[in-house]
């Protein structure tokens, strides 16, 4: 497996108190327009697991992926450098909340729940899906067919966990047991040691683990709930800075730099046409 193996040097990286995207930090000739928690830096909480989005190959201590790609561009816009502080996914928004850093990425979805906290600054139209083990290809091709058995989840999953109690309420007998795990390389662990049936990554991650390895996994077209992935402020804090990044991200799409980006990594599907707010297409700061 490319990037799964790496589970134990994964464990020692989510000791690092945070990184670069390329192991150096990108600097803008411009000022800095914006206030940030470093003066010149803008610092991303950020699980760093989230393939494709921001993550780490097997052996290199480089960040890299779509995500890092929009973020570095956007601070680059601003005139700032970019500084990735590894946090778990269920810690985000306290991160946000103690200041630790200035916005929150990673595929962190809208709900009534976290919108209470935060604003979204929303980049990617995604959703979640069922991943198998490639032995159980087409197994649970639906939510109803994961009655009674295990599904993993990434902690804080709480919009998949909301789904599954929808599924749930229909289960004719046994209803879907969730497993959660800090990390997806801890998830994919569970899922080929049989401990869990499936484990329900973003959309975008799961084509992306099956294309690098075809040989172990599988997934299917169902998907278990659709929602947009975001950029996370907390509210009524630092709102320039959520601005700014709406507008950097709103300038590089009509640009074509968004679609560019997105084009590398092969995820013309689910590209916006404008940045969404608070998990709405049609709203904005």
């Amino acid at each position: 497996m490319r990037f799964f193996p790496a589970v134990a040097a994964a464990a020692v990286l989510v000791l690092a108190a945070c990184s670069n995207g390329g192991g150096q930090p990108r600097a803008s000739e411009q000022g800095a327009k914006v206030p940030t928690v470093q003066q010149g830096v803008l610092m991303i909480g950020s699980q760093q697991s989230y393939i494709p989005g921001e993550f780490r190959a097997e052996g290199s201590q480089d960040l890299r992926g779509f995500g890092v790609e929009i973020v570095d561009e956007i601070a680059k816009r601003l005139g700032l450098t970019t500084q990735w502080v590894q946090v778990d996914y269920s810690a985000i928004i306290a991160g946000l909340q103690a200041g630790q850093f200035d916005m929150g990425s990673g595929g962190m979805s809208p709900n009534p729940e976290r919108l209470q906290q935060v604003d979204m600054v929303g980049y990617y139209q995604s959703g979640a899906t069922f991943l198998v083990r490639k032995a159980d290809a087409g197994k649970y091709a639906t939510g109803q067919a994961m009655c009674g058995q295990k599904l993993g989840m990434l902690e804080g999953s709480t919009t998949l966990e909301k789904a599954v109690e929808k599924e749930n309420a229909s289960c004719p007998a046994g209803k879907i047991e969730v497993e959660h795990y800090t990390s997806t390389p801890l998830g994919l662990q569970g899922l080929l040691s049989e401990r869990i049936s499936a484990y329900a990554p973003d959309l975008a991650q799961a084509q992306y683990i099956v294309k690098e390895n075809p040989g172990q996994f599988a997934t299917t077209d169902y998907h278990l709930v659709d929602y947009l992935i975001n950029f996370t402020f907390m509210k009524g804090k630092n709102p320039e800075l959520r601005d700014a990044v709406y507008t950097a991200l709103d300038a590089m799409i009509k640009d074509g730099t968004y679609d560019k980006i997105l084009g590398n990594w092969n995820l013309t599907v689910g590209g916006l046409k404008r940045p969404a707010y608070n998990g709405q297409l049609d709203a904005k700061p």
